[in-house]
């Protein structure tokens, strides 16, 4: 008889039975929601995850997303420049930065918001408050414990311990991938279920065949009829294929009378498995904007070279960087609205694998190579993310007369040929 518990002890994970064939304990998944697939997969957050692919791009995109500098600047006169702890406000804002609650880092904050927007298109962050309405802390909550009322304005309801709370636009952060609506983000696995069933399927396909030892199943052929009690004597030679696993690897029936065994269905080889899953891998990849090689998956991609530094910055350009634009533009806005200070993630570091060509750029910029600069040296520290020099001399655009060079700035100089 079936033991039925209302939780695992070991994981506690609710609802589950002892398989009685087995003896092993089986939770069951009570997912609300999903979607079904022709494939036959129900498509949920949590079983997307399962597919190799869906983990890779996400992990990816998440570790690289929170694993940038994120910089709060201020914006003087037009110049940017870091914020420092000068006051205490300034270093409470910097603390909340690192750690905006108790319990959740920075760091993590970042993480479970790229997932949560790479999986459902939404995600979510309670902001906390003081008296004075200045924000103390960041809650972040699963985008699928939060329903969007737009029946009259736009209100968040969110489900925190199992009982529902009202939640205004001011004090709910709100990241979304594209929509149609510019309210609610479109979902990638709600969209893209039948790609992901596919690969989902032909995952749970593969591991059957595994089991069954490469085993497809067949046919036995005899010549003539067959009565029910021979069928009966035949099918207890065989082993039953249907409960039999890799441990029944070997075994052997005798069968009389001249039958002809057919295998059933088709081979890895002959459905072309491979061929699939690597299709179905390279269009999930294309759905989160993740390089195959970043997965470890580069096949005849070739990954050296000018060609990585490339797909590299193609990624941060096309696959990162719209996360990175929607978390900043949430944080600006509600954080951040009123005051002249930013937030910001500094993806130069990630841009940097061609330092060479990057060098003779800036070279050429401040004026370096002969002909008239476009750039000061200030600006380029701006754009390395360094604090500005002091100086009128770090403010100026070099140009070039005929052996030497003048600055822009500076009035008795004005780089023009006719006054050299």
């Amino acid at each position: 008889m079936t033991n039925f518990r209302w939780y695992n002890p070991m994981s506690w994970r609710f609802f589950g039975y002892n398989d009685p064939a087995t003896g092993d304990y089986v939770e069951v998944d009570l997912s609300v929601g999903g979607k079904g697939t022709k494939a036959g997969v129900r498509v949920t957050s949590k079983s997307a995850l399962t597919v190799s692919i869906v983990w890779s791009c996400l992990k990816v995109l998440s570790e690289s997303a929170s694993g940038l500098p994120w910089k709060l600047y201020e914006d003087v006169g037009g110049v940017r420049s870091l914020v420092k702890g000068s006051s205490p406000q300034r270093r409470r804002l910097l603390r909340l930065l690192a750690k905006p609650n108790p319990y959740v880092k920075w760091l993590d904050l970042i993480k479970a918001i790229v997932v949560n927007m790479g999986l459902r298109g939404n995600a979510f962050a309670i902001i906390q408050r003081s008296d004075d309405d200045e924000w103390i802390g960041l809650i972040p909550v699963s985008a699928d414990n939060i329903r969007i009322d737009t029946d009259d304005g736009l209100l968040y309801w969110a489900n925190i311990g199992g009982q529902e709370a009202p939640v205004s636009p001011v004090n709910m952060l709100h990241f979304k991938l594209f929509s149609t609506d510019g309210i609610v983000g479109l979902s990638p696995i709600e969209y893209q279920a039948e790609s992901i069933g596919l690969a989902r399927a032909a995952q749970d396909w593969s591991a059957r065949f595994m089991r069954k030892g490469g085993f497809t199943g067949g046919y036995i052929i005899y010549p003539g009829f067959l009565t029910k009690e021979q069928q009966a004597q035949i099918k207890a030679k065989l082993p039953d294929i249907r409960q039999g696993d890799v441990d029944d690897l070997g075994k052997m029936a005798i069968l009389q009378g001249g039958p002809t065994i057919t295998p059933a269905g088709m081979t890895q080889k002959d459905s072309q498995f491979i061929e699939s899953q690597q299709f179905q891998e390279e269009a999930l990849a294309g759905i989160w904007g993740v390089p195959l090689y970043l997965t470890n998956r580069a096949r005849s991609t070739s990954v050296l070279g000018s060609n990585l530094e490339q797909q590299t910055s193609g990624f941060v350009t096309f696959g990162l960087k719209p996360y990175l634009d929607a978390i900043e533009s949430e944080l600006n806005d509600k954080l951040f609205g009123e005051s002249s200070m930013f937030v910001e993630a500094v993806v130069e570091g990630l841009l940097r694998a061609d330092s060479t060509a990057r060098g003779n750029y800036f070279k050429t910029a401040l004026g370096g190579s002969g002909g008239s600069g476009w750039m000061t040296i200030n600006e380029v520290r701006v754009k390395e993310n360094l604090p500005v020099l002091d100086g009128d001399q770090y403010n100026q655009v070099t140009r070039w007369t005929s052996n030497k060079p003048d600055s822009i700035g500076d009035d008795n100089s004005t780089g023009d040929p006719a006054n050299a």
